[in-house]
């Protein structure tokens, strides 16, 4: 328990400043395929020196390996941040929050469909406080949602992003075995390390196709800041990696689906640290929004543990 609250609020924590200066970065360079790329490869650069220091051992992978787990997981999960990177940049933080929220539900889906998991009844109710709550506590007093913001490019690229998530989560959980550990040396950090660098060479393509040449010259451009958009795009990157190597332990000692739910409650976390150093004032709908929340978590948490265990198979 105490490894897994720690790796939580790291994650959390990570998650909290990434998203704070993401949007910052996007703010002044708003070219996301680019700054999306850039945060992976900033990831690279903070793995790959440890591996070849010898600061920690690198994964033992060879080339059908990779292309046979790695590759479909890094096409999953850059498509997933880059869409993520475009939805908050790109449209009303509300929506991307409420689409974002629906992941332990997507989770579920992908589990009875792929998985063959038959979760029960409470388990299923217990969802829906969790996206009810984070859904109440991120939308802003008087907000009104028009169905036709359900169908904009940011809605789309949010909801892009939480399924590309959670299948790779579903695809990364399989590789958590003990053999692949102790024959791969792919440890919770050492499966997301590798799966940076192949996000990153996945997305160099596609993210200087769509914007390498105006991301150039607006980067060119006088009057940019350039030291301080490499600066938030390097600590925001640096941020994104260390917040998703603590969500990939979690991931180990969890599952799928309980850590989508964990997930959901981070979003929760945010606003409480917007409070904390932002200095933004809670309001009656966080404080109501946030408890319904965490009682969904609480739920879902003794559901699961009073579910009757599978037989083994023999």
């Amino acid at each position: 328990m105490l490894a897994l609250a720690f790796n939580l609020l790291g994650w959390y924590s990570c998650n909290s400043f990434f998203n704070v200066l993401n949007k910052q970065a996007l703010n002044l360079f708003p070219y996301p395929w680019v700054v999306a790329w850039l945060q992976l490869f900033a990831g690279v650069a903070l793995i790959a020196p440890a591996w070849l220091a010898g600061l920690r051992t690198a994964p033992k992978v060879d080339a059908h390996f990779l292309g046979a787990n790695f590759l479909p997981m890094g096409l999953l999960h850059s498509t997933g941040h880059a869409a993520q990177v475009f939805s908050f940049g790109a449209g009303s933080v509300f929506m991307a929050h409420v689409i974002k929220a629906l992941e332990p539900i997507i989770g579920t889906v992908i589990g009875v469909v792929f998985l063959g998991s038959r979760p029960s009844l409470a388990t299923n109710a217990s969802l829906a406080p969790i996206v009810g709550g984070v859904v109440h506590a991120a939308m802003k007093p008087g907000a009104t949602v028009d169905l036709g913001d359900l169908f904009g490019p940011a809605a789309k690229a949010a909801l892009t992003s939480t399924v590309c998530f959670a299948f790779a989560k579903v695809i990364a959980k399989k590789l958590m075995t003990k053999r692949i550990k102790e024959e791969r040396g792919l440890d919770a950090r050492n499966n997301y390390a590798l799966l940076t660098c192949c996000s990153c060479a996945c997305l160099v393509g596609p993210s200087l196709y769509l914007e390498g040449a105006a991301a150039r010259a607006a980067f060119d451009a006088p009057g940019l800041d350039r030291t301080l958009v490499l600066k938030l795009v390097a600590q925001s990157g640096a941020l994104y990696y260390l917040s998703n190597e603590f969500s990939f332990q979690v991931l180990d000692l969890l599952g799928p689906v309980p850590q989508a739910v964990a997930n959901a409650a981070k979003r929760v976390f945010v606003l409480v640290a917007a409070v904390l150093f932002l200095g933004e004032a809670p309001s009656q709908r966080k404080v109501v929004g946030s408890a319904v929340a965490l009682g969904g978590v609480l739920a879902y948490g003794l559901s699961r543990g009073a579910a009757p265990a599978k037989p083994k198979a023999a």
